[in-house]
C-alpha cells in the first residue's frame, strides 16, 4: 500500500515490477506498505543494474533483500526481458548491491499475491457474487498475456501457480469470426490467445478488421472508443469478448470458483468502458458447465501498483523470520 507517513524501523526490502517498457521501485515493508514508489523508463537506463543504482541513491538506502517481478520466462541465475534487451544474473545483483537475498517471480504471480491482499481493491465484472475461499485465477492482456492460478491450502494460506497460459493456441468459436481469424492466420501464422489478447494484439485485431485503413496504436483505437468511433469501438467489443471467452476458459482449467480477476494495462485500460454484458456473455458460453461458470464472480484489479504490492505480499510469505534482518 503506498503511504507517505514516515518510513518503519523495519529493514526494506527492494520490490519491482518489470514491464515491457517501465519498471517500477518501491521499498516494502511489513504488512505490504510501501514508500518512495519511483517509474524508470527503460530507455533512460542503460541496464536494470544501472536503474537500480539510481533508484538506490536517490532514496539513500540499501536494502537487504529485493523480489522483482519480470514479465517473461524465468528459470536460473540468469534473466532476459522478452521486451527490453537487458539481461543481468541474481547471483551479480547480490554481489553488486549487497543483498542477502534475492528472487525474480512471474509479474502474475506478483498480480495473484496482490489480489488476496486486503489493500489491492477490485471491482465486480457483471453480477456482483462474492468471492470465496476457492481456487481462483489472475489474467490480463498488457504488452503479453498473464495468466496464474491462485489455490487455498488446507493448512491455510494460498500457494500462487505461475503459468504460460497466455501462449495456448485460440481459434474461433462463432461463424462470424472464421474470415477474421483466417485473416489472422495468413498474417501472423498459427494463433495463441496471447497473439490478439494483448497491445500488440488489439493493433492486430484493428488490422484485420479495417484492412483498408493505415494501422493504429493500441492507445489510440482504445482513445477513439471511449470517443465512439465506430471501428475502434467495434475493436474493443470483439476484443473484450474474446478476453470474456478466454477468461472463461481459464475458469474451467483451474475450476477457478473462487474467482477470475482481470489485470494488465490493457484490460484495466478498456474496464471502464467495456461491454460487461458481452464480457460476461462470452465467459459463460462453455457447455457444458454454462451453469457451473455462471455462478463464478468476475472481477477487475483497480488498485495502483499491484504488481508491487504482489512483490512485497510474497517477500513477507517467502522471508518469514528473515524480513527485516
Amino acid at each position: 500500500m503506498p503511504s507517505s507517513d514516515p518510513k518503519p524501523a523495519a529493514a526494506p526490502v527492494l520490490v519491482a515490477d518489470i514491464g515491457g517498457t517501465t519498471t517500477r521501485f518501491a521499498l516494502a515493508y511489513p504488512g505490504c506498505e510501501l514508500h518512495a514508489i519511483s517509474v524508470v523508463v527503460h530507455d533512460t537506463a542503460s541496464t536494470f543494474e544501472a536503474a537500480i543504482e539510481r533508484y538506490l541513491q536517490q532514496n539513500q538506502i540499501r536494502p537487504h533483500a529485493a523480489v522483482l517481478a519480470i514479465a517473461g520466462p524465468l528459470g536460473g541465475d540468469e534473466i532476459a526481458l522478452t521486451n527490453r534487451p537487458w539481461r543481468f544474473r541474481l547471483s551479480g545483483l547480490k554481489a553488486t548491491f549487497g543483498f542477502a537475498h534475492v528472487r525474480a517471480i512471474n509479474d502474475f504471480e506478483a498480480q495473484a499475491w496482490a489480489v488476496l491482499q486486503q489493500n489491492c481493491d477490485v471491482r465486480p465484472l457483471g453480477p456482483a457474487l462474492a468471492p470465496s475461499r476457492a481456487p481462483k485465477v489472475v489474467l490480463g492482456p498488457g504488452t503479453g498475456l498473464g495468466v496464474a492460478g491462485i489455490v487455498p491450502l488446507e493448512a491455510g494460506g494460498w500457494h500462487v501457480i505461475a503459468t504460460e497460459g497466455g501462449h495456448i493456441s485460440f481459434g474461433p468459436a462463432r461463424p462470424d469470426e472464421d474470415a477474421l481469424f483466417a485473416r489472422l492466420r495468413e498474417r501472423h501464422g498459427p494463433l495463441s490467445a496471447e497473439t490478439l489478447l494483448s497491445g500488440p494484439g488489439l493493433e492486430r485485431l484493428y488490422a484485420a478488421l479495417n484492412s483498408d485503413g493505415p494501422p493504429l496504436a493500441s492507445h489510440e483505437i482504445v482513445r477513439r472508443a471511449e470517443a465512439k468511433d465506430r471501428a475502434a469501438r467495434a475493436c474493443i467489443d470483439l476484443f473484450v469478448r474474446l478476453l470474456g471467452r478466454f477468461a472463461g476458459d481459464a475458469a474451467l482449467m483451474f475450476k477457478a470458483v473462487g474467482g477470475v480477476y482481470v489485470a494488465g494495462g490493457v484490460g484495466v485500460g478498456i474496464a471502464g468502458f467495456m461491454d460487461v454484458a458481452t464480457f460476461r456473455a462470452a465467459f459463460e458460453a462453455h457447455p457444458p458447465y454454462a451453469e457451473l461458470i455462471a455462478t463464478i464472480p468476475t472481477f477487475v484489479v483497480t488498485c495502483q501498483e499491484p504488481g508491487l504490492i504482489g512483490s512485497a505480499a510474497f517477500a513477507e510469505q517467502w522471508l518469514g523470520a528473515d524480513y527485516s534482518i
